[in-house]
């Protein structure tokens, strides 16, 4: 029995080695590790146990409530929807009247965040200052985030 080698069979043979070394060494090659940012991301929004979102109106404040849903999916963190109605300097800090403005906010904030299976709880707090009363809430209610929705009207310009 003569064993015969040919270029064409040596020439296939080598490529089939070496296409085979090549798919398994991709195959079994350890990948990087994730970025450090990345997993510390997903550990402090797992951590998150209860998130505050104050609502002014039915537009930016709103896409805030479907935010914070998101972010809270999976999680089950308290969600806390807080109306904080500026009263000016010269009235009297009182409680308006029920106005349907804020109710229909607040309803509509709740609606949402029902949809993403999460039971809020509401409030309707006056101030002289919204921003002030919200971090004095978020003390209060000690949340670990806030979420709020901007709309155009009450956009800060940057300058």
């Amino acid at each position: 029995m003569s064993l015969t080698l040919s270029p064409l069979g040596i020439t296939l043979a080598v490529t089939f080695t070496v296409g085979l070394a090549g798919t398994l060494g991709w195959m079994l090659r350890v990948p990087p590790p994730a970025p450090r940012g990345a997993t510390s991301t997903v550990r402090s929004v797992e951590s998150i146990r209860k998130v505050l979102v104050p609502i002014l109106d039915l537009g930016a404040s709103v896409r805030a409530v479907e935010l914070a849903a998101r972010l809270n999916q999976g999680h089950k963190a308290e969600m806390v929807i807080v109306y904080v109605h500026e009263i000016p300097l010269q009235a009297p800090l009182a409680m308006p009247e029920k106005d349907p403005r804020i109710t229909r906010a607040l309803n509509a904030a709740a609606f949402i965040a029902t949809q993403h299976a999460i039971q809020p709880r509401t409030k309707v707090n006056v101030a002289r200052q919204a921003g002030h009363r919200i971090v004095e809430i978020a003390r209060e209610e000690n949340v670990d985030l806030i979420v709020m929705g901007i709309s155009h009207q009450n956009r800060p310009r940057w300058r």
